[in-house]
């Protein structure tokens, strides 16, 4: 039975900035209705996803198919370095107008939108089993890039997991100071982007020549008495070009979560998977995935 979307059927796309508060709150609990975690939303929960997220009402577009709420693409944007930067912030459509085509048809208009905002690149995260999802994406000019995961881990680490490596040491960085390493990972979840890491720290890992062949962003909190609550791990890169980034990449990855004994809660919230070495420190550290996910990129440059 072929269920698309006919001339029958009145389509109107809107900018979100045209949609009242309630027509955007119904978007978003009716597009994400189904989804594999609890989404939901409320007035008050959306209105504060629009300022911490950077996410444009202007750019990001809505449809109504027959003057019911049936979809959105939220469009966030930000400049870093002189380069505008776009992130999908959430696509969704509601449940009966899925596989009708009205995604593909969204990101195609969200597109534009990120053309029309001067944006050189956008991203954006998509649960890996999420194939529907994945096509739509693609067909507006996205291509995966990495693999991202979430993973944590309830009280102490294994003392072996943190055991130092006599060939380094790891100390304090600034963001700046690492986003010109020439294996700073640019490419990465728009949670994780340096831009919006301001509560975070930087980690660096110097050889015995004093050069940085590491790195790590991770956010700390502590407990009334000073100790170690938690940690996240946002990023965690040793420069590919060494013979030793495996050692470099695991002293880096310690050094974020460190110190063992802290029974405190660790998790990593879209950690790029591309360093073997890293995936691996977890497993053997005893962290469980929670989700993993690709990170998509898309060049608007041209």
């Amino acid at each position: 039975m072929d269920n698309r979307l006919t001339e029958r059927d009145s389509i109107e796309i809107r900018r979100l900035a045209d949609c009242t508060f309630r027509q955007a709150v119904e978007l978003w609990n009716q597009g994400f209705s189904g989804y594999y975690s609890d989404m939901s939303t409320t007035l008050e929960k959306f209105t504060a996803r629009l300022g911490r997220e950077s996410i444009r009402t202007d750019l990001s577009v809505a449809a109504f198919v027959n003057g019911e709420p049936a979809g959105f693409v939220m469009i966030a944007l930000k400049e870093a370095g002189g380069v505008k930067i776009a992130w999908n912030g959430g696509t969704g459509v509601s449940p009966n107008q899925r596989g009708k085509g009205l995604a593909k048809l969204l990101m195609r208009e969200a597109a534009e939108a990120i053309k029309e905002s001067g944006a050189s690149i956008a991203y954006l995260e998509v649960v890996q089993k999420n194939a529907g999802a994945i096509a739509a994406y693609e067909s507006a000019g996205f291509r995966k890039c990495d693999g991202l995961i979430g993973a944590k881990l309830e009280g102490p680490l294994p003392a072996s997991a943190v055991q130092a490596d006599e060939a380094y040491r790891v100390r304090p960085a600034k963001l700046r100071e690492l986003t010109a390493l020439p294996f700073f990972r640019h490419d990465s979840a728009w949670n994780c982007q340096w831009f919006n890491r301001s509560d975070s720290e930087g980690i660096a890992v110097i050889d015995e020549q004093g050069a940085i062949g590491a790195y790590a962003i991770v956010r700390r909190s502590y407990g009334e008495n000073g100790e170690l609550a938690g940690a996240v791990l946002f990023h965690c890169t040793a420069d590919p070009e060494r013979p030793d980034r495996n050692r470099l990449a695991r002293a880096a990855v310690a050094g974020a979560f460190g110190p063992a004994d802290a029974a405190c809660t660790r998790t990593t919230d879209n950690l790029s998977m591309s360093d073997p070495a890293v995936t691996e420190w977890l497993e053997e550290a005893g962290f469980k995935t929670i989700y993993t996910q690709y990170l998509m990129v898309a060049d608007f440059s041209a």
